[in-house]
């Protein structure tokens, strides 16, 4: 259906408009009783055993990992951790392909923050 037809159906009313679903990936956060080193190699070693992941970015230094799924990479997975001393806030949010319907969740972002949490 057109756009032009599918604006005059929604403003007859025979058409209900559609919520906007702009920035609502998957994600999640976690709050880490550890220091942001040590929540780091955590983060990392749920990662790689966990989810069996192939780790793509393992920035150290800016705090954030990313790490893809199966051999094309439908969704990946990105995790930044933020400091506040004794504790780490890990952001994990799920990343997909241009063109590939965002679910409303994740496995992988929930088996991650499962993960993190034990």
């Amino acid at each position: 259906m057109s756009s032009f037809f599918r604006d005059l159906l929604e403003s007859v009313g025979l058409r209900k408009r559609q919520p906007p679903k702009i920035g609502l990936r998957p994600h999640r956060e976690v709050n880490v009783p550890l220091g942001i080193d040590a929540a780091y190699e955590r983060v990392l070693d749920a990662f790689v055993r966990t989810l069996g992941a192939n780790v793509y970015l393992n920035d150290r230094v800016a705090h954030v990992i990313e790490a893809g799924f199966g051999l094309v990479n439908a969704e990946r997975v990105r995790a930044s951790l933020e400091s506040h001393g004794v504790t780490t806030t890990v952001h994990i949010e799920a990343q997909y392909r241009a063109g590939v319907a965002t679910p409303p969740s994740s496995r992988s972002v929930d088996a991650l923050a499962d993960a993190l949490q034990r």
